[in-house]
């Protein structure tokens, strides 16, 4: 190299000062520590908003199904209010004696076909039973056990109560005597 060629003193020093600068520019190494912090902080946070969402849907849902409960009740009650209106009315009637014991049986005999037209129309069945059939504990309580004649042990003898179900759900068994 000749004299000409060679950068002077001074532009060394610029050349080492730019150096430095770039240096300086250069983002500086991650710190692995502080990332593994921020990703830390980042899934906790995640974790947080997702189980507050979990409790907003768990009270969303509670709210949800008690109203349906009550609307479901309200449609049911709603209903049942004529048949109380009719009984309020006949036991009036029996009350002031206006009306023969007659009239007062067919009146009764009237709301309680409405009371099993609303029940039905619901689902509600009433289970069939009858005497000589085989106990099924899964449909029958047996409230008492005696001799039967006419039937095998273990049959129904006589239904004490009729039992109801809706659909599959038995919400009542029939009340049953059985044959020893």
């Amino acid at each position: 190299m000749t004299e000409h060629e060679r950068p002077a003193p001074d532009e060394d020093r610029e050349i080492a000062a730019d150096a430095a600068a770039d240096e300086a520019a250069a983002p500086p190494a991650p710190d692995p520590l502080a990332e593994l912090a921020r990703e830390r902080d980042d899934y906790k946070d995640k974790w947080l908003r997702a189980h507050a969402e979990l409790d907003n849907v768990r009270k969303r849902a509670r709210r949800e199904i008690a109203e349906a409960q009550t609307f479901a009740v309200a449609d049911v009650l709603r209903d049942l209010l004529d048949v109380l209106d009719n009984f309020e009315r006949a036991a009036g009637a029996a009350a002031a004696a206006t009306v023969d014991a007659e009239a007062i049986r067919s009146g009764v005999g009237l709301i309680h076909g409405r009371l099993r037209e609303i029940l039905g129309a619901r689902g509600l069945v009433p289970i069939p039973t009858a005497k000589g059939d085989p106990f099924d504990p899964g449909i029958h309580e047996a409230v008492m056990q005696m001799e039967g004649e006419g039937v095998e042990p273990g049959a129904v003898l006589e239904v004490a109560q009729t039992g109801y179900r809706l659909g599959d759900l038995v919400l009542r068994p029939s009340r049953v005597v059985v044959a020893r």
